[in-house]
């Protein structure tokens, strides 16, 4: 199935405006997310996180105005269909020694049954997490996500028989987990576990779509070997164009419906993954093969070290 029989449109021609638009993107995100910019979930920071059912339609409020006398700055919003009657709290991060982790939220419903009490709770759950647990969730998912990383690299630089593809895919990766991050930063989503399914998944994704290309490279490397590289991507780019529009234009509905109607709870997650469809498609095009034509022209000017090992790849 084809959307587009014979496109012939020149996508490397914009390959360094493109390069130059990423590059001050990913300081700029980098720069975000070294300064704090990054809103953490309980799951990997400190706190509380209360959901409430009320027995009746809750006033936001009251509500606030109950839970501000012992717990000032607290985070407080409707939680699913308004016909659930769920409010969320998020109370202030624990302290390193503190031993009682669960008093912050038995104040929080002992004030509401209290101030609020012509609207009862029916029903709350709570989830806790302390600073030292907090702080290691976080180092294990950095961890994960640079091992996903470099094993990459290391399988698509032996399945390719050339270390310029697998840099360049693990690149065009960095890149889109980076700008995900920095745009995550800007709208205030909180990193939580949902959200680091999505950058995983997107980590997945985005080479999958990669190696889609680079592998339609390699045919036509074995076909037309004096025809110039630059060439041959572009004509390849084009000739898998319509299998990009169908597979991630799909995904890109689905993750943007998940985005606007699955709720609070995955409203981050669909967040996460419509930015990284977006992005993962654009950097196969104008990150990853960018980055292959500049590797061979380098190589070319020098030792022609880079040349003979995107020729290995046939």
């Amino acid at each position: 199935m084809q959307f587009l029989k014979t496109p012939n449109f020149d996508f490397l021609g914009l390959g360094r405006i493109c390069l130059a638009v990423s590059a001050l993107l990913v300081v700029g995100s980098i720069g975000l997310v070294a300064s704090g910019g990054l809103k953490y979930g309980v799951e990997f920071s400190s706190g509380t996180q209360l959901i409430v059912r009320f027995t009746q339609a809750p006033d936001i409020d009251k509500i606030r105005g109950a839970v501000e006398k012992v717990s000032p700055g607290a985070t407080i919003q409707r939680f699913g269909a308004v016909e659930n009657k769920q409010v969320l709290i998020r109370i202030g991060d624990h302290k390193e020694g503190e031993e009682d982790l669960s008093a912050g939220a038995n104040a929080v419903l002992q004030s509401l049954a209290t101030m609020y009490a012509d609207n009862k709770v029916a029903d709350s759950s709570t989830e806790i997490v302390g600073p030292t647990v907090g702080a290691e969730l976080r180092r294990k998912a950095i961890q994960l996500t640079l091992f996903g990383l470099f094993f990459q690299l290391i399988y698509i630089a032996w399945r390719f028989k050339g270390p310029v593809w697998g840099s360049a895919a693990t690149i065009a990766v960095f890149h889109d987990v980076i700008i995900t991050l920095g745009l995550l930063a800007v709208f205030r989503y909180e990193i939580t576990l949902n959200v680091i399914a999505a950058l995983l998944t997107l980590v997945g994704y985005s080479v999958n779509d990669t190696i889609v290309l680079f592998d339609r490279v390699r045919e036509n490397l074995r076909q037309r070997r004096k025809e110039p590289l630059p060439k041959l991507i572009n004509d390849s780019v084009n000739q898998t164009l319509s299998r990009t529009l169908i597979s991630n234009g799909t995904t890109f509905l689905t993750v943007l419906g998940l985005f606007l109607a699955g709720g609070p709870v995955l409203r981050g997650f669909g967040f996460a993954m419509v930015v990284g469809v977006l992005v993962g498609t654009y950097s196969t095009i104008y990150i990853a093969s960018p980055i292959v034509v500049w590797w061979q022209s380098q190589a070319s000017k020098g030792t022609g070290v880079g040349g003979s090992q995107i020729k290995a790849a046939l």
